[in-house]
């Protein structure tokens, strides 16, 4: 069943996509329209509410609730679309994955090419194979889309769509490709945020098929497409993260600068609910039924209830600790990309077609990949548990590597690790190792953002945050005697992505229900929330720059 599950999604996405948009979805039930002129045309268009109006995007029209059964019947097919396209990129990125980082070098290996005495070549090789790829294809498959975009996009007082490709299927297929590139070969950057993009596209084509098509000139008519946008964002990283909810959350606090969510929250949260919901009902109903429900992250089996005060302090020390570690990552990306991707000013006066520009950029682009490529596999060489995007191989950071490296989903023959500096199959035998694993993680994910490799932070970020924490609980336990370690381990993780990304309820959704069943949240909840929140605050005063840019 577990075989044709990719074949019978895709069948449905095709059948979904080809719909006949002259039916139900836009002929009965849509807000009433209303003209708008300006000098040339007349447009039909959903009402834009004045400033006095409660609602930033109103969606319901009829008195009887029609117009939001329609908009929710919407949100569910594409919760069901984008699921089924993430269900599919997730079962072609683990072959691929297993592909390239195990089946290929045991293939080597039986040949004879490869042994414990230059088997640990293969990764800086692999990796500078993977950079020179990615440069080539980013040269060739445009127009790109990145979450940077989908960021800049939605989180102005009003969205600008125009943002957006005009074309569907090249910019959605330029996406998943680069994606898929990058996550193959092992840079430290995963699928999170292209899904967000992915869905993000889809939901608004197919709403331009079923309602008034957005003027992206004058922003007539793009309040569905806003919505569909995030319905679309939510099911697709839904479906991929097996998560439900934290994907509605994620997408709407993604685009505001703060401890919020976006102004589109008010109409755009629950059809983004109602599209989460259909893609995990796809999901686990359907697609993958038998798989177990909940999450699978261990933390301590038992934890000491702690007190009042140690809550407190430990969520004080955590969300500040990892809004510096946030603040320091984000500054060095975008230090590195002025440095990398710094403006080209010819020599040569004479050159006033911008031919050596042009040629420049080409060649930069193959130059600034391929070099990341070389400096990713050099550090993965020595640290291998800082390649690809840590999601699959969490709980080797969350416990301090005592889960071999090689006993993980992305996890890598023995013979590729022999010369690491830090065991990956061993755990941590002091402190100082596990910082050097956390460091090496936060480089690695810099270099992947700051050479413009496709991919989200989310896990990357967790697993770079692990490490550091264990460290941390290493050394008060050993002169303070406080029984933090779970507690302050998934209080750094949410505290050092949510700094980030501007996310904190969602990372906590995240972390939370990606824990073990027999995990301790009500013990750990608290100082996570906190932790979470304060992070997010005291990045924002720390500095006034941020990893996205915002719109205003």
């Amino acid at each position: 069943m577990k075989a044709k599950a990719p074949t019978s999604l895709s069948l449905l996405l095709l059948l979904i996509l080809t719909y006949s948009t002259s039916g139900h979805f836009n002929a009965k039930g849509r807000a009433v329209p209303v003209l708008v002129s300006d000098t040339s045309s007349a447009t039909t268009a959903f009402v834009r509410p004045q400033s006095n109006q409660p609602s930033a995007l109103p969606i319901s029209i009829d008195a009887d609730g029609t117009d939001d059964g329609i908009l929710f019947r919407q949100a569910a097919i594409i919760g069901i679309v984008t699921a089924a396209m993430g269900h599919v990129y997730g079962h072609i990125l683990d072959g691929t994955v297993k592909g390239v980082w195990n089946y290929f070098p045991q293939y080597l290996q039986k040949r004879g090419i490869l042994d414990n005495a230059v088997g640990h070549w293969y990764i800086p090789m692999t990796c500078s194979i993977g950079g020179l790829i990615m440069g080539i294809l980013s040269i060739k498959l445009k127009p790109s889309f990145v979450v940077a975009d989908f960021v800049r996009a939605l989180s102005g007082s009003d969205a600008d769509m125009s943002i957006f490709p005009t074309k569907l299927m090249p910019a959605l297929f330029n996406l998943l490709l680069l994606s898929l590139v990058t996550s193959t070969f092992g840079f430290s950057v995963g699928p999170e945020a292209p899904m967000v993009c992915a869905g993000g596209l889809v939901g608004k084509a197919l709403s331009n098929r079923w309602n008034n098509e957005c003027n992206t000139k004058t922003q007539v008519g793009c309040d569905r497409d806003v919505i569909m946008t995030y319905a679309g964002a939510a099911g697709a990283l839904t479906a991929f993260m097996g998560i439900p909810l934290a994907g509605s959350i994620f997408s709407l606090e993604l685009t505001r600068a703060s401890a919020g969510m976006a102004s589109a929250a008010t109409d755009a949260l629950v059809p983004a609910v109602v599209a989460s919901v259909a893609a995990l009902a796809l999901i686990r109903g359907i697609a993958d039924p038998h798989s177990s429900v909940g999450g699978h992250f261990r933390y301590l089996s038992s934890i000491p209830t702690p007190s009042g005060r140690i809550t407190i302090v430990t969520s004080l020390v955590c969300g500040i600790g990892g809004a510096f570690i946030a603040t320091i990552f984000h500054k060095s990306v975008h230090f590195l990309k002025d440095v990398l991707w710094s403006e080209l000013v010819p020599d040569d006066d004479n050159a006033k077609d911008g031919s050596i520009q042009a040629s420049f950029q080409i060649h930069r682009e193959v130059l600034v990949k391929t070099a990341i490529g070389i400096a990713v596999g050099a550090l993965s060489m020595k640290y291998p548990t800082t390649m690809f995007w840590g999601e699959g191989s969490l709980q080797t950071a969350i416990d301090g590597q005592r889960t071999p490296f090689a006993d993980t989903k992305h996890g890598l023959p023995s013979f590729l690790t022999a010369h690491a500096h830090v065991d990956p199959n061993a755990p941590c035998e002091t402190s100082w190792a596990a910082i050097q694993v956390g460091v090496a993680k936060l480089i690695s994910i810099a270099l992947a953002c700051a050479g413009k490799f496709p991919g989200g932070i989310i896990f990357p970020l967790f697993f770079a945050a692990a490490p550091i924490a264990n460290a941390m609980c290493g050394f008060f336990s050993q002169h303070l005697e406080i029984p933090v370690n779970s507690v302050a381990i998934m209080a750094l993780m949410a505290s050092t992505q949510a700094s980030v990304t501007r996310t904190p309820l969602a990372t906590v959704l995240m972390l939370t229900l990606s824990a073990s069943p027999g995990t301790e949240l009500s013990k750990i909840l608290p100082c996570v929330i906190l932790s979470s929140y304060i992070g997010v605050f005291c990045s924002r005063y720390i500095s006034k720059e941020s990893y996205f840019t915002y719109s205003k």
